[in-house]
Order: C-alpha cells, then structure tokens, then sequence
C-alpha cells in the first residue's frame, strides 16, 4: 500500500460531509421561518399601533364633551389583525380632565394574545391646569 496512489474521499469522509450540510440546510430553513414570522409580527405590531394612534387622535380632536362611554371601538383596519379587537376606557383625572386609554388586541403567533395600549389626557378647556 506504500506505492499505491489513492484517488476519491473514504465513506467516512462522505458521510461527515453529508451530515455536515444538512445540519447547515436545517439551520437555515428554521432562521427563514421563524424572520417571516418576526415580519407578521412587527407588521401587526405596526398595524395595531396605527389603530390605536388613530383612535386617540379621533378622541382628542372630538373633544371633551363629545368622550364616548368606556367599551369597544370600530375601526376598518382591525379586520386586518388576527382576532383584533379595539377598546376605550375614559375616566376621571381630575375636575375638568379625563384621562382615555385606547386598546387594541389581536392574537399573534402561536396564538399569543398580543396587544398596545396607549393613554391620553382630554382637558375641558385649555390644556391641563
């Protein structure tokens, strides 16, 4: 076996090899799926945050005295979301100011109850003493 010139890899070599790339191939198939599902969620993140702005901008620019009872809200764009669902809460901050919470959950991925909160205050008249 001294002089003998020896071409080709060994099944040991091949078999290392082949266990090598597959390794990689499902290490990359899982990364690929789990960024697709991080863009669905940053989107219905997004989404969510866009509903909730809208309603407080809604809110505020209706005015004080025109401040709806606590409960649920519509909004075109919450069919978009998976079981999306938009709510109010508007309570007393002091004498001549409300304070309003917009709301909105969704079920995420996995079937993860996700949801954005935001909170804003609704003077009478004037800004807040």
């Amino acid at each position: 076996m001294i002089g003998r010139n020896m071409n080709g890899f060994s099944l040991i070599e091949v078999t290392v090899a082949i266990a090598i790339m597959g390794t990689v191939i499902v290490a990359t198939s899982v990364l690929l799926q789990r960024v697709s599902v991080n863009g669905r969620e940053v989107r219905d993140h997004d989404l969510a945050l866009k509903i909730a702005r809208h309603e407080i901008a809604s809110l505020r620019t209706s005015g004080y005295d025109a401040l709806p009872a606590n409960g649920p809200f519509a909004d075109a764009l919450l069919n978009s979301l998976s079981a999306g669902a938009g709510t109010v809460t508007v309570s007393d901050f002091n004498a001549k100011t409300k304070q309003v919470t917009v709301g909105v959950t969704w079920t995420g991925a996995g079937f993860v109850s996700q949801s954005v909160v935001l909170t804003t205050l609704v003077a009478q008249t004037g800004g807040l003493p």
